[in-house]
């Protein structure tokens, strides 16, 4: 048994029927649960990432205390099963994307591949490993979901496909209802895919809302002789997007993934698989901003590079290679983005397989956490200062997920994201 909180209690709505039998409602009560020590810790901070199993989607919980430790809340049915794109599903990184698991503020959206479905939670803010649904599960409006964005600055939410029925949808987040779709917010990015995708190969990587909320834009990957491109539709102010995309190639780039926003530039860094990385810079675009100029970068011994972070407390970038189990930061001038320089590389437990990571700014202080599913462990470094990144302890996924009895397998489990106030 364990517990849940009164406040979000009172709003929640009952998740589907169709849950799995372990996925039951929380019982709210006042004891200690061992297995779950967030529960009761409450803390600054909270962070979340997902099961992707294909037999029922589970979102886990964590809180962190002052000082970045995560204590272990729970596992919340999701809404709906995940799924694992081809051709080897017994490898991780089954998405093969980042922003699968999504907060901004109190929201928190999770993808659900294998059911075409969505889901948003409400985060309790005096204890953020409490999580619960709000409404139901929604269609994507497409096939394999596999990355999510939250606009800051409305609250609404677009989901990227990448199966056959590929493209981006969007919804309002209502209180009562759940994600509700805006209208006029469908739109294909017309790529030849099954569901599952057959291989990674020119499949969409991330969808992300400019800071201003007024462009969304998503990432593609490439294949051999076929580059991948970046994605631009203009936003209006009723959350409908512009008719047709504008498509950005990669100067020197091939397989576009993560996406990051340059702070203090109007620009992106875009990781690119197996080279380094690019930079999208809209300073000199046209009129509506969606026209980019492009310069990619080399990263040494770049094997599998996909996912990026910013640190607010160092103002630098991260990013991780999951083939190399390799950490390293950067820095991009704000002035000039086309700017990069390596900062250190940090290498990681080798087999670890880092993927998604989030860098979470408690009481002033940054922490990474790196997605281990080759250890299955969340594996946290200490952002101290530009170039000082210090390894500390990591967190045993598989035993927190084994104490409550909730499956949780290297080759599915994908993204992780947090709730923090810095």
């Amino acid at each position: 048994m364990h517990c849940i909180s009164l406040a979000l209690a009172l709003s929640a709505a009952a998740l589907v029927s169709a849950a799995p039998a372990n996925a039951k409602q929380n019982p709210i009560c006042n004891t200690q649960d061992k297995n779950r020590p967030g529960l009761n810790a409450g803390g600054p901070a909270g962070l979340y990432w997902m099961s992707n199993e294909p037999n029922g989607n589970f979102v886990f919980t964590a809180n962190l205390d002052n000082d970045g430790k995560m204590l272990f809340g729970d596992a919340v049915y999701a809404g709906g099963n995940g799924a694992h794109m081809g051709p080897d599903t017994s490898k991780p990184n089954p998405l093969q994307s980042q922003g699968s698991v999504k907060v901004v503020g109190d929201k928190l959206v999770v993808v659900n591949a294998g059911s075409d479905t969505a889901s948003v939670f409400q985060i309790d803010f005096q204890n953020p490993a409490f999580i619960r649904m709000i409404g139901q599960p929604i269609s994507t409006q497409g096939n394999f979901p596999v990355s999510a964005t939250i606009d800051v600055t409305t609250g609404n939410a677009c989901i990227l496909n990448a199966g056959e029925k590929n493209g981006v949808s969007c919804y309002k987040v209502d209180l009562r209802k759940g994600l509700v779709p805006i209208p006029n917010s469908v739109r294909s990015l017309n790529l030849k895919l099954k569901t599952p995708p057959e291989n990674p190969d020119n499949t969409p990587s991330q969808i992300l809302f400019s800071d201003d909320g007024k462009r969304l834009f998503a990432s593609v990957k490439g294949s051999k002789g076929n580059t991948g491109f970046l994605a631009v539709w203009t936003v209006n102010d009723d959350g409908s997007l512009s008719p047709d995309f504008e498509k950005n190639v990669p100067n020197g780039g091939a397989n576009p993934a993560s996406l990051t926003v340059v702070r203090g530039a109007d620009a992106l860094m875009n990781t690119d698989i197996g080279k380094g990385l690019n930079i999208f810079d809209f300073t000199k675009s046209n009129n509506n901003k969606t026209k980019a100029e492009t310069q990619d970068f080399q990263v040494g011994g770049s094997s599998h590079v996909a996912w990026g972070e910013f640190s607010d407390a160092t103002r630098n970038y991260y990013i991780s290679d999951s083939d190399t189990a390799t950490y390293t930061e950067l820095s991009i001038d704000p002035k000039n983005p086309n700017n990069v320089k390596g900062v250190k590389q940090y290498p990681q437990k080798k087999g670890s397989f880092p993927i998604d990571q989030e860098v979470v700014l408690i009481n002033g202080k940054d922490h990474a956490y790196l997605l281990s599913p080759g250890a299955m462990t969340m594996q946290i470094l200490d952002l101290v200062a530009p170039g000082d990144a210090q390894q500390r302890d990591s967190f045993d996924l598989a035993q927190a997920a084994k104490n409550i009895g909730v499956s949780l397998n290297a080759a599915n489990m994908q993204g992780v994201n947090a709730f923090f106030t810095g």
